[in-house]
């Protein structure tokens, strides 16, 4: 069954080390966020400074 994407919305894959990925996920569990929620605004603000 394919998964469902929220309207709007589409998937991104990237390779990261491991680690960074494990940090990550435990970082963003402590502010209660989702790893998508936290990217899609770290990238929003990076294009912000480098459109």
């Amino acid at each position: 069954m394919p998964k469902k994407i929220p309207e709007g919305m589409t998937e991104l894959s990237v390779y990261i080390e491991k680690q960074v990925k494990t940090d990550f996920k435990v970082a963003c569990t402590k502010q209660n966020k989702s790893m998508g929620e936290v990217v899609n605004q770290l990238l929003k603000e990076w294009l912000k400074v480098n459109e």
